[in-house]
């Protein structure tokens, strides 16, 4: 399936024991900080992360079930992290340079302004929110990755969440 300007929500996504088991390992986890370790870009400092072993247990399950779709992607590129994030004050709107992202919420409340955003950039390079994506557990968002998009984390009624980002590549 070629992925260009798709937009996959798969609720259910890891079986039961799958995700309790990561949810588990969540408290145990020392999370960095991205904006003083990566890209140091300004919405980078709302991003907490871990990176994962190509050998954990749950991207085996993850890469097992992105089989369904029939993406087209290298599993020995795939970038996995666990992600935190908390509230913010405004929209963070980007894209990333991979072929697609595999997006999975894991822990969290179930709420629509936890979710994430997918945006337009029209004439004068504002980006303008086009579909909204709430926060479920066990949702994954399986996405083109040159898609704009953004934590909604900066809206009302809205709470810190941890996710399974994957940056897949061809």
């Amino acid at each position: 399936m070629d992925i260009k300007d798709k937009i996959i929500v798969k609720d259910n996504f890891f079986k039961s024991e799958t995700l309790e088991k990561i949810q588990n390992q969540l408290s145990a986890i020392n999370f960095t900080n991205r904006f003083n370790d990566q890209k140091n870009t300004i919405y980078q400092k709302i991003y907490f992360y871990q990176n994962i072993d190509k050998d954990h247990f749950a991207l085996k399950e993850m890469h097992d079930n992105l089989k369904t779709y029939d993406l087209k992607y290298n599993p020995d590129k795939t970038e996995s992290s666990y992600f935190l994030s908390t509230k913010h004050k405004d929209p963070t709107p980007h894209n990333d340079d991979n072929y697609f992202n595999c997006l999975i919420y894991l822990k969290g409340e179930h709420l629509v302004n936890s979710g994430t955003g997918f945006y337009d950039v029209v004439p004068s390079n504002r980006a303008v929110i086009n579909t909204h994506v709430g926060f479920k557990e066990n949702r994954a968002i399986i996405f083109d990755a040159k898609l704009y998009h953004a934590s909604l984390q900066f809206s009302e009624n809205t709470a810190t969440r941890y996710a399974m980002a994957n940056f897949c590549y061809e």
